[in-house]
């Protein structure tokens, strides 16, 4: 089966029961304590906001009174914590940035602006909280039996959801159906990691730093650090979900074969698997249980050293074998990446922002290291001289 089956059998079952079919048994999105919803449109030159918080009535507004709404809203740095930006169309944050430059520095406007700022700066880490497209976030939590493109359109999902308000505080009405229920892993680490960067924001507003300037190399070069490993571990903490996994089998993110032990001290395990479409490789460092994708219990780690077929299988070769979960002969196991390391990832960006620090690092300097020679083994001479 492809993934492109798997969907559609979801789909024909969700129109036939005319219910959506979950994609997730945990939920994409954290609670925010401070959600503001917003739709912004083009009004002329001008941007035009319409916004609503929880027990506030929507209200319009445009040019600079759309910043004096917002702020009233609590979209300011300022604020003794984060606003969230709740919206269901992807136009809205372009438009609010657009208005947003439009503030003078040192003004009462400023501290608004700069927050919507850092909304478009978090905008790019999955799983956070600064901002919730609930578009993007209903269709990763649920699956409709209605054609793909139909799904693009918020009345669609208000519809299936029940949710009967189409004004924007029905989209706090989305979101807490989005937030409802345990979320998924690691969420929560990339919440607080919101909360790091508001109070840098904060911080850097305080010092007089304008976001309007181009980001300086070092800023640059963190932001995208960042960003990378918030991609990863948003990325592990949707193949802790189990019916995330049960698609992912047929993507090869998720490998499911029978497991045969081979003797020696490097604790090798063999795995023949059920697909020949894996995207596990050799080098890959691994997770894996006994059982079925959906399942959990005790878990081993390993590394892939080899991946070869026979008779039309694909045999994959682990060892370093560690865990209280090391599989049996013939036992059925799910193999999944390795997630990453949360303190690993905090002591890189800590390392990296050190280098970046440092007077007499070439990366801040810009000079080009000198080059130097070394001796090299003959192990590793050899290796390269190899015809690939």
């Amino acid at each position: 089966m492809t993934v492109e089956w798997f969907d559609l059998g979801q789909r024909l079952y969700a129109a036939r029961t005319g219910q959506p079919v979950a994609r997730l048994a945990h939920a994409p999105v954290v609670a925010a304590p401070r959600p503001v919803a917003v739709r912004a449109r083009h009004d002329g030159d001008q941007v035009s906001v319409t916004a609503a918080a929880p027990g506030v009535a929507p209200a319009v507004a445009t040019g600079p009174a759309a910043l004096d709404l917002l702020g009233a809203l609590g979209v300011t740095l300022g604020a003794d914590a984060a606003a969230t930006l709740v919206t269901d169309d992807p136009a809205t944050l372009p438009l609010l940035y657009r208005l947003a430059r439009t503030a003078q520095p040192d003004t009462d406007h400023d501290a608004v602006a700069a927050h919507i700022a850092w909304w478009r700066d978090r905008a790019d880490f999955p799983g956070g909280r600064a901002v919730v497209e609930t578009l993007d976030a209903c269709r990763a939590r649920w699956l409709l039996g209605t054609a793909p493109d139909a799904e693009r359109a918020p009345a669609t999902w208000r519809r299936w959801l029940a949710v009967a308000d189409d004004s924007v505080t029905g989209l706090l009405d989305l979101h807490a159906l989005l937030s409802d229920g345990e979320p998924l892993q690691w969420l929560d680490v990339l919440a607080d990691d919101d909360e790091y960067a508001y109070g840098q924001a904060q911080t850097d507003h305080g010092d007089g730093y304008d976001w309007r300037r181009p980001d300086t190399t070092s800023r640059a070069a963190l932001g995208l650090r960042s960003r990378c490993d918030a991609s990863d571990l948003h990325a592990a903490a949707l193949l802790t979900d189990p019916i995330y996994r049960r698609r992912a089998v047929h993507t090869g993110h998720v490998v499911t074969g029978t497991a045969h032990p081979l003797a020696g001290k490097l604790r090798r395990v063999e795995v023949t698997a059920a697909r020949l479409d894996a995207r596990l490789r050799p080098g890959n460092d691994v997770h894996g249980w006994s059982g079925p994708p959906a399942s959990s219990g005790p878990a081993f780690s390993a590394t892939i050293t080899s991946a070869t077929v026979h008779a039309g299988r694909l045999v994959l070769t682990l060892s370093g074998t560690t865990g209280t979960g090391a599989p049996s002969d013939g036992a059925t196991v799910t193999l999944i990446p390795q997630p990453p390391s949360i303190s690993r990832q905090r002591q890189g960006r800590r390392t990296y922002r050190a280098l970046y620090s440092a007077r007499r690092s070439w990366l801040t300097t810009g000079r080009t290291p000198t080059a130097t020679r070394r001796p090299v083994p003959l192990d590793v001479l050899v290796a390269g001289a190899e015809p690939s």
